[in-house]
């Protein structure tokens, strides 16, 4: 047998916690003994058949469950995770750098699903290069993009939960699981070579993927080893501000030409009467080289009938190597909210509550010009054992440990500045606002050196588990299964920053000017980062090396969580008046031990150190059951309690106050953590050509955690005088939000997923082998957020109203080609800065396509395009813009080779 055949009997030992055989420990439980008396055999070497081997184990499932599994080994469908992972119903994804990068499912955000690699509960956190999406931050959130597909064979979503589960992920738990020795019949050598190579139409350029796989069986020994590595250069150029805020001018600031109502409400409005304006308006493009490397190996040993051995090794790296350029009204002279110093505001106009055009005179200018270097690695270590005790006794223990670090040693920028203009910014048309200018922004004479920033970030990220599982056969298809699982979870980080003003120093040295490197909407001069940087550090004022002094108040904060759980489960097969029943019914014990502790900062030069205890139990019962009405139709319902722990910035101990972004955000740490009553209930059909289904779910949730907002002068903050003195444009009466996470109202989502999956084998050749997979999602939520002390009914972050995905495929013994489709409604990301009730993003629509022929058994000629409208990203504040981006069409010319 070839490596790309793959034995459905082995497979199904390795589906999760819903076993498609009735398994008393499953594999997702850490488990691979299996109980398949006469599961069909199914070679999965195409689509089409891998379409079928996924509804196969979500026909046979317990509770409600999703399975992609890869076409042939080493060449899964999607060059990344989350690109795969949309074409789930209820499934929806967020982008950066032109991938696909985190997951909501069924109407809730990533911090609300729980992710697991072989079993073990993992966390793995990066950056992003563009602020507004988030930059480095430290959240629960589980970032699809560190890990290269190929590594993986297997990608399960549970989407309902039972008691033997990990508690944590109210949405659901993705399951990742990569290939193992015994996954194959054959004793021998084994393996697979793909390369791959991707060429974007925006960079013009072409970067390498490759990916390996061998493996080897020994009587009762395995062994298998993989990697993968690629480099992807991507670039994202738009237009973004820092924010929609509502701003204050001074008389002198505005002109007797600007019309006279305008002006009135400009200089006379107060408090929320006042207009929104866009906060530095900037051209910008983010380039960036994203370098991913992963390595595993796995090693099966079954010294005895009764007993197995596992040990599996995975290793990821992710570097993302980035070059930033903005040209934007952010300089002495600001247009970045309130207009009281040297500029003029000369001609204006409003459009309800915003400022949709304005033109200065006497504005400055500022370029930015950053580069930084982010590297994320995360290795992971378990062992899994299965001893059959007896012929009713099975045990099952796992041990294992997960560490995944984040650094970022480089983000240095250099801002330069071009005083006194007349400038004009018009958002009255278009995707974004529009910048002219009264003079050559490429002229290099009339920029001078501003000022120099540096920073690091670190965050680090551990997890210890231990899990023993007992299984009981009470009798034929009745098991009784308990057992008792331990984790110990630590989470540390800092960011650290230090600046310097050149303008007016005497000492400054020149900067060393150059013209946009990377395109952008419209090129400009801008600074050398690193001809000038060696300028700058020549002098001593500044160094590229930070120590603890240079802690930003609100950064340096640990979180540790020790959490002991107890569950039992029945689980049985049996009949109900005359129709086949199978399902679960058990109680999960949980209590967690949580630790946060900060740095808190007092004055310039004062620190103080503050810890804060808190713990919760809870019983999270749980019940599923599947009806077969027939041999082709069945009715699956599932009822459970579950929770999902806040995140960890929003459990620090101290708050952060960011002076540029005019902000403080406070964490809690005595947060209580998201408690969901949750019923899933679902209709599926299934047949040789057709598979359908109809699903409703609905969670109602305790304590829903969400922003509290306040606008307030800084001054009245309480916080010390002493953080201004990192921007010298900000004063103590400046206008701050200060913003904390509570327990809050209860919430509630609900939706309806309709997927339906069609095989035209029934038609005369050619066109039997047609085919058509798609899904569509409606959901339905509301939680309260408050602004300025105001209640307001908004829909839970992460929820699209309306989502699908469509793929329609030709695929025969030789050849095959398919395009896909996804779309997602606009959904919101949280609380909107400054005055602002919500942020989140517009919706989107992206095509794909694959084609592939196979010249021979072993190998594989293939050809990938995506994103193939080029579409742009778009962030919002309430109603207004906020960024607008695009990153190019990818194109895939790739070749797999099995023996």
């Amino acid at each position: 047998m070839k490596l790309n055949k793959i034995n459905i009997a082995i497979m199904t030992a390795l589906i999760g916690s819903s076993a498609a055989s009735f398994s008393p420990l499953s594999y997702a439980e850490t488990s691979t003994e299996s109980h398949i008396d006469d599961a069909e055999v199914i070679a999965v070497v195409g689509y089409r058949k891998s379409l079928k081997q996924s509804q196969f184990l979500k026909q046979e499932a317990t509770g409600t469950q999703e399975s992609i599994l890869s076409e042939d080994i080493g060449d899964f469908p999607d060059l990344n995770l989350a690109e795969s992972l949309q074409r789930i119903p209820g499934v929806s994804i967020s982008r950066d750098s032109g991938e696909g990068r985190q997951i909501s499912l069924r109407g809730l955000g990533p911090n609300f699903t729980r992710t697991r690699l072989n079993g073990m509960e993992a966390l793995f956190v990066t950056d992003s290069g563009i602020d507004q999406r988030g930059g480095a931050s430290r959240t629960r959130d589980f970032d699809f993009s560190v890990f290269a597909s190929e590594l993986f064979n297997r990608v399960d979503v549970l989407k309902s939960y039972e008691a033997k589960q990990d508690e944590g992920g109210i949405a659901g738990t993705v399951d990742l699981y990569t290939a193992k020795p015994f996954d194959y019949d054959d004793e021998g050598w084994n393996g697979v070579f793909s390369a791959k190579g991707l060429y974007n139409d925006r960079n013009d350029s072409t970067d390498p993927r490759f990916a390996a796989l061998v493996s080897n069986r020994w009587d009762n020994f395995g062994a298998l080893f993989s990697a993968a590595y690629s480099t992807v250069d991507t670039i994202e150029e738009g237009y973004h501000v820092w924010s929609w805020k509502q701003a204050s001018f001074g008389a002198d600031n505005v002109a007797d030409s600007v019309d006279a109502a305008v002006a009135d409400r400009l200089i006379n409005a107060e408090g929320t009467d006042r207009v929104f304006v866009p906060r530095a308006n900037n051209i910008a493009s983010w380039a960036n080289t994203r370098e991913r490397l992963g390595l595993t190996a796995a090693f099966q040993w079954q010294p005895a009938d009764r007993l197995s051995m596992d040990l599996d090794l995975l290793y990821g790296e992710l570097s993302n190597d980035r070059i930033e350029n903005q040209l934007s009204t952010a300089g002495t002279n600001a247009f970045t909210g309130d207009v009281n110093k040297g500029q003029l505001l000369t001609d204006a106009e409003i459009h309800g509550d915003n400022l949709v055009y304005a033109q200065f005179d006497h504005l400055d200018l500022r370029t930015e010009s950053k580069v930084s270097y982010s590297e994320s690695t995360f290795t992971q270590l378990s062992l899994n054992t299965n001893y059959e005790l007896s012929d009713r006794l099975v045990a099952n223990l796992l041990l294992g440990y997960s560490d995944s670090d984040f650094d970022m040693p480089i983000h240095d920028k250099v801002f330069a500045e071009a005083a006194d203009h007349t400038v004009s910014i018009d958002w009255r048309s278009g995707n974004h606002g529009h910048n002219n200018y009264d003079f050559d922004v490429t002229d290099e004479s009339e920029w001078n050196l501003m000022r120099s920033d540096v920073r690091e970030d670190s965050m680090d990220n551990s997890y210890g588990t231990a899990k023993l599982d007992l299984s009981y056969e009470v009798m034929d298809d009745h098991y009784l299964m308990f057992g008792v699982h331990y984790k110990e979870y630590e989470s540390s980080g800092w960011e650290r920053r230090n600046r310097v003003d050149w303008l007016n120093d005497p000492d400054a040295p020149d900067a060393v000017f150059q013209q946009t490197a990377i395109p952008v909407l419209s090129p400009y001069a801008i600074a050398n980062n690193q001809a000038t940087f060696e300028r700058l550090e020549a002098t001593g004022k500044i160094s590229r090396s930070l120590d603890e002094s240079h802690n930003r108040p609100g950064t340096v904060y640990d979180i540790e969580e020790d959490t002991l759980s107890l569950y039992a489960q029945y689980e049985w097969r049996s009949e109900l008046l005359h129709y086949p029943v199978r399902g679960n019914i058990g109680v999960r014990w949980v209590e967690t031990d949580q630790v946060s502790a900060g740095e808190v900062q007092l004055g310039a030069d004062e620190f103080d150190f503050a810890e804060f205890n808190n713990d919760y139990t809870e019983l999270l019962p749980s019940l599923n059951v599947v009806v077969d009405l027939n041999d082709d139709l069945l009715a699956r319902l599932g009822l459970n309690r579950n929770l999902s722990r806040p995140g960890l910035n929003q459990l620090r101990a101290a708050a952060q106050v960011q002076v540029a972004d005019q902000s403080i955000n406070a964490g809690n740490p005595n947060l209580e953590p998201f408690i969901a009553d949750s019923l899933d209930l679902s209709l599926e059909y299934y047949s040789d050509n057709l598979t359908a289904s109809l699903a409703y779910f609905y969670k109602d949730m305790e304590g829903f955690i969400v922003q509290q907002s306040q606008t307030m002068a800084y001054k009245d903050t309480g916080y010390p005088l002493a953080f201004l003195d990192f921007d010298p444009r900000v004063t103590p009466q400046s206008e701050f939000t200060v913003s904390q996470p509570v327990n809050s109202e209860d919430a509630y989502v609900q939706g309806v997923e309709l997927s339906l999956q069609f095989m035209f084998e029934f038609l005369p050749e050619p066109w039997n082998n047609l085919g058509f997979n798609g899904n569509l999602t409606y959901a339905d939520g509301e939680t309260t957020i408050y602004n300025e002390g105001q209640a307001h009914k908004v829909a839970p972050p992460g929820l699209s109203e309306w989502s699908n995905n469509v793929t329609l495929f030709y695929e025969t013994n030789t050849y095959g080609v398919r395009v896909s489709s996804s779309h997602r409604d606009e959904f919101i990301t949280g609380e909107g800065a400054s005055q602002n009730i919500v942020a989140g993003y517009e919706e989107t629509l992206f095509v794909d396509f694959k084609a592939h022929i196979n010249l021979t058994d072993s190998l594989k000629i293939s050809l990938e395009g995506t994103n193939l409208t080029d579409e742009a990203i778009v962030q919002f504040l309430d109603d207004r813009t906020q960024s607008y981006t695009q990153s190019g069409r990818n194109f895939i010319l790739g070749v797999n080779y099995a023996f």
